[in-house]
């Protein structure tokens, strides 16, 4: 059977596909302005005009598909290679040879294991080599109490700070995370309380948001609807002011 795919010109394969994502640069600010718009701080117009100010340009998207795309080819070439090679052995490896083509030695020679008991294991479709993941010796738990009241129960692993174990109050950064998560917490249990009671009573077209019961020194808390998803059903509009002719 004709198989057209094999005739199809190299460029035709890599070219790149209208609805292939762009990439946003500033990726720590690109986080904090998403995050601020689930926070209600900024608009959906917002968001957007920050990722066209800040996406990829024209070529590196071209250059991303096309690193994609050849990265995958390469992947498909060494899972065709190796079994080849293991359905007919040499005869392949000389067959790859006459090409001007290369193979590696790891096909069939087994590396030595960079660390931890895990055995290597190789893969049936690919030939790649991984080390199975063994845990250490379990112990009981008031001996692992006592090597982590002096900072060794992790002795000996990689990238780990034995002072983790010690401490006894928080950082600095993880206050914060902690302060952000509670705020986060508090505005989506106010959000499901305004849209179950329906805004007390109030209804969305109005500007005032505030809880029954305040007092009358208590300012009232408002907000502008002109993007409320629950007066426009999800579609955003900006508000038009009329000139008197």
């Amino acid at each position: 059977m004709f198989d057209f795919k094999k005739w199809v010109p190299h460029q035709w394969k890599t070219k790149m596909p209208d609805d292939w994502g762009w990439e946003t640069h500033s990726g720590h600010a690109y986080k904090d302005i998403k995050e601020a718009y689930a926070r209600g701080e900024v608009t959906k117009n917002d968001v957007i005009e920050f990722e066209i100010k800040n996406r990829e340009s024209i070529e590196q998207r071209e250059f991303r598909w096309k690193q994609y795309h050849q990265m995958k080819e390469a992947e498909q070439q060494q899972i065709k290679d190796f079994q080849g090679w293991k359905s007919h052995g040499k005869s392949w490896l000389g067959r790859i040879l006459d090409q001007g083509r290369h193979f590696t030695k790891w096909w069939w020679t087994r590396p030595k294991k960079s660390v931890g008991k895990g055995k290597m294991k190789q893969s049936s479709i690919t030939g790649g080599w991984s080390q199975e993941y063994v845990p250490d010796k379990t112990r009981s738990v008031r001996d692992w109490l006592q090597a982590a009241s002096h900072g060794e129960a992790f002795k000996g692993k990689n990238n780990f700070n034995p002072d983790t174990l010690k401490m006894n109050k928080p950082t600095p950064e993880m206050q914060r995370k902690s302060d952000e998560a509670k705020k986060e917490r508090q505005r989506q249990k106010w959000e499901l309380i305004m849209t179950e009671t329906d805004n007390f009573g109030r209804g969305w077209h109005g500007i005032d948001r505030s809880a029954p019961g305040r007092g009358g020194g208590k300012p009232k808390q408002v907000r502008v609807t002109f993007s409320d998803k629950r007066v426009y059903k999800g579609k955003e509009k900006t508000a038009k002011t009329k000139t008197k002719k």
